[in-house]
């Protein structure tokens, strides 16, 4: 806690996750290695490491068809179709696949799920990239619902219920027990990445002890407007990319500050926050370094 009228502290296992941390340390270990990496679609969802990955000479681009022949693409964490990697082969370019095994495994019990007879229901974003390709891996068309109130009223034979890996398990349940009474054979599997479901918690745990939460993370990233999204409910709450968007006038009155930060947000973006918010709320000489010294923080 810091030294003064405020209590500034951090919700656990803020930042990266497991499957991002892989992505970027492959990426950049590729960029040593080869001269043109190109990666389909931003790596991540902040722009703020995506032009760091830029200065590191790690390029995006938005469609296959934009790829050189002469690059290295590298597959992001959220996968892509089957299309679109057969579409890369036929370029016969190098592929690095940086895909989160959490998702690539859920991109497999699609794939089951659907050979077996089942019809597939993924709970998530139909325009987010990890669901888009989880589709690609149905051999018929899959129904994509945002929650269980989408799912269409009918008499199912067979149901396989899986989810975008940045869901909530509340609306994972939700669609579970709907679909139960609508089908005589139901396969539940929860995909939800556990990453994913500790950092919910532990923003909920937080927002509930804060008097205001402060929430970082790129504004298109699923993960990190799901956060916000539990914490607002409980609190008054505030998404912002940097520290630039800070606004002192939102701390008066409130002396209990959380934060929180989106699986695809780095650690020096939270840490410029946090020195932001303490210099002009508690002092300079209370900054810190490494986020591992901010109150509240623990190591994944």
């Amino acid at each position: 806690m810091c030294i003064c009228k405020y209590s500034i502290s951090i919700a656990k296992n803020s930042g990266f996750c497991f499957g991002v941390k892989r992505a970027i340390k492959i990426t950049l270990e590729a960029a040593e290695q080869y001269k043109k990496i190109q990666t389909i679609g931003p790596l991540i969802h902040n722009p703020q490491m995506v032009e760091k990955l830029k200065a590191n000479g790690v390029n995006y681009v938005s469609s296959i068809d934009n790829v050189k022949s002469d690059s290295t693409v590298i597959i992001r964490s959220h996968g892509i179709t089957k299309g679109a990697y057969k579409d890369l082969s036929d370029k016969k370019v190098k592929i690095i696949d940086a895909t989160c095994p959490y998702v690539a495994k859920t991109q497999q019990f699609c794939k089951e799920l659907s050979e077996n007879g089942f019809q597939v229901v993924i709970l998530g974003d139909r325009n987010h990239p990890e669901v888009v390709a989880l589709e690609s891996f149905v051999k018929s068309k899959a129904i994509i619902v945002s929650s269980a109130e989408e799912l269409p009223h009918a008499n199912y034979k067979k149901l396989g219920i899986i989810s975008q890996t940045t869901q909530t398990f509340d609306k994972f349940s939700d669609l579970a027990n709907k679909a139960i009474a609508m089908a005589k054979e139901v396969h539940v599997v929860n995909t939800i990445c556990n990453a994913t479901d500790i950092r919910q918690q532990c923003t909920l745990k937080l927002a509930e002890k804060s008097d205001i939460m402060i929430v970082i993370g790129g504004k298109n990233s699923s993960n990190t407007k799901m956060l916000a999204k539990i914490s607002s409910s409980v609190v008054c709450t505030h998404h912002i990319e940097t520290s630039d968007e800070l606004d002192m006038k939102w701390f008066e009155g409130n002396h209990k500050i959380g934060i929180t930060a989106g699986a695809s947000t780095p650690d020096w973006i939270i840490l410029d926050i946090y020195n932001k918010i303490i210099e002009r709320l508690c002092g300079r000489n209370l900054q810190v370094a490494d986020i591992e010294e901010i109150p509240g923080y623990k190591e994944e």
